[in-house]
C-alpha cells in the first residue's frame, strides 16, 4: 500500500498531535513498572514480618488479631466469616 502525499500529510500531522500523549505514556507505564517493583518488595517485608505471628496464631496475621483483640474465634473462614458449628438439633 502506498499513501498518496494527503494521505501521509495526514499521518504526519496525527504524529505530531499524539508525539506529548506518546511521551506521557511512555513515562507512566515506566512509573507504573517502578511502582510494581516497590509494591513487590513492600509485600515482601510484610511477609517477613507477618510469618511469625501466623505460625503462632495459626495463619492469622496481626490485623486480624488485633480486630479480635486477640481472642480468636475457631469457627471463622478465610474471609473472615464467622460460621455456625453448633448444632441447633431440639
Amino acid at each position: 500500500m502506498v499513501l498518496n502525499r494527503f494521505q501521509m500529510a495526514a499521518v504526519k500531522r496525527t504524529a505530531q498531535n499524539t508525539k506529548k500523549l506518546v511521551a506521557q505514556r511512555d513515562k507512566v507505564t515506566s512509573r507504573m513498572r517502578e511502582l510494581a517493583a516497590e509494591l513487590i518488595n513492600i509485600n515482601n517485608q510484610i511477609d517477613a514480618w507477618e510469618t511469625p505471628i501466623k505460625v503462632m496464631t495459626g495463619g492469622w496475621t496481626s490485623e486480624q488479631c488485633i480486630a479480635y483483640n486477640g481472642e480468636l474465634p475457631e469457627n471463622v473462614d478465610n474471609n473472615e466469616n464467622i460460621t455456625n458449628t453448633e448444632n441447633n438439633e431440639d
